[in-house]
């Protein structure tokens, strides 16, 4: 059973495409929000609602084709999926496909005829018409010159060039927004945020800037010191000793 914000996300796609006969809305949920859950739900309804209605949907890694794909056969056991991505070794096309776009983004011809490409993590799709995900959907809209694309992202926006819906040669036209992580926190869904002083400082002090952000090399040279990574282990176990699980957001590899 999907929460009601999950719903609303689902009636508020399909209001934005009721009154919205050409373009592409980008649905933006807070992580920990469950968008695999309203994709699925999502493709179930436009499937069993438009029967002849043939699904893509897109990403760049295996585990979110995996993942996107389970919650899928979750919320309907019996749907006509295919898989296709040379990582997983599937190679199966059918009316719902999740795909790797990477192992993909030749085949428009192999794929056919498509009336609807969602992609994850669409944030990385670039804003000019170039690249692994513009290609293949250029291809499959030569196919099919109606199709529609729905992205979904956290994070609508792309470091140079600002929101993903604002430009001349962007993909999408329009962000849907059904619920904010404020709402989630409130209602119990997400845990509250608290944010902690640290003890180890990092210094950026000469650390030039590109496109408003730190140079990526440069701010690795400056805080990837052993001295720095042994006083931030130390802290993370004195502070998360008795946490489940830790996330760390590293500059580097």
């Amino acid at each position: 059973m999907l929460r009601p914000y999950q719903q609303r996300a689902i009636d508020q796609l399909l209001s934005w495409f009721e009154h919205n006969p050409i373009g592409n809305p980008c649905l933006v949920l807070p992580t920990g929000a469950g968008k695999s859950h309203i994709i699925a739900a999502f493709v179930k309804h436009a499937v069993k609602s438009w029967p002849d209605t043939r699904v893509l949907m897109l990403t760049h890694v295996k585990e979110l084709i995996e993942q996107n794909a389970e919650k899928m056969r979750q919320h309907w056991p019996n749907a006509p999926l295919g898989i296709y991505s040379a990582s997983l070794n599937r190679r199966h096309i059918d009316q719902i496909t999740f795909g790797g776009v990477q192992s993909l983004r030749s085949r428009a011809a192999q794929i056919g005829h498509v009336d609807l490409v969602i992609v994850d993590e669409c944030h990385l799709i670039s804003h000019k018409d170039e690249g692994a995900y513009r290609s293949l959907i250029a291809d499959l809209t030569a196919i099919n010159p109606r199709l529609r694309v729905i992205g979904l992202t956290a994070t609508p926006f792309r470091l140079g060039h600002g929101y993903i819906h604002v430009g001349d040669d962007v993909l999408f036209n329009a962000l849907v927004e059904p619920v904010s992580i404020e709402e989630l926190i409130n209602d119990g869904y997400l845990a509250p945020l608290r944010s902690k002083l640290t003890a180890v400082k990092l210094n950026t002090d000469g650390v030039h800037r590109r496109g408003g952000e730190f140079i990526e090399s440069e701010l690795q040279a400056a805080v990837n010191k052993p001295e720095l990574n042994h006083g931030i282990v130390s802290e993370v176990i004195k502070r998360g000793a008795d946490r489940k699980s830790w996330l760390f957001f590293c500059t580097g590899i």
